[in-house]
């Protein structure tokens, strides 16, 4: 980054602040562009040149976690096992949990799934599971899809609480629930009989 590039990624990152802090103190509703630009000691304008509202903000955060996870989880061994990726994923999540919290807590967390199913999807061929290589790229796709939704609302219910497990206890409850699956497609096949005759 020049020195340019420096300062508005500066700027950015004291909008970001600015705009926490008001939100451990007011509804979302009631947070403008002007209150945030009045916390960060900056112009309006400066804003709008980097953002055009709260909700591009807030993708902006998330994009930037996403950015420094990959970019640990791409200086791993690979292949990762799922096992492995679930700690790190937990992990990276734990050390910013009190952030997370208090966007999960103002229902603002919908925002990091919109941006990372799909890169996270794009990322999955890094792990050495067989659910990668069993089936159609239509299959694999939806199976990735339906872990990478069940691994947010994890993060969702775990990190709101103030004392949360560890990420091992987080990665041996998500295992055994994936495994408890796999082995009773039976009541599975009961379900969708089920739901046909009604």
């Amino acid at each position: 980054m020049n020195g340019k590039q420096q300062i508005a990624e500066q700027s950015r990152q004291w909008f970001w602040q600015a705009f926490i802090d008001l939100l451990r103190e007011n509804d979302y509703e009631k947070i403008t562009v002007g209150k945030i630009a009045e916390r960060a000691q900056l112009d309006r304008r400066t804003f709008y040149r980097s953002f055009k509202g709260k909700s591009s903000l807030i993708n902006w955060y998330f994009q930037k976690m996403l950015n420094q996870y990959h970019e640990f989880l791409y200086q791993q061994s690979q292949p990762l096992s799922v096992k492995k990726g679930l700690t790190l994923f937990l992990n990276f999540w734990l050390a910013h949990q009190k952030t997370i919290q208090l966007l999960i807590k103002r229902n603002l967390s919908f925002h990091f799934l919109e941006i990372w199913t799909k890169e996270a999807i794009e990322n999955y061929n890094i792990f050495n599971e067989s659910w990668r290589s069993n089936g159609t790229p239509s299959e694999i796709t939806y199976v990735e899809t339906f872990v990478t939704g069940g691994l947010w609302q994890i993060i969702n219910v775990w990190l709101i609480k103030d004392n949360p497990e560890n990420p091992e206890q987080i990665v041996q409850i998500f295992l055994k629930s994936l495994n408890q699956l796999a082995q009773h497609p039976t009541g599975i096949a009961q379900s969708e009989k089920l739901s046909n005759n009604n």
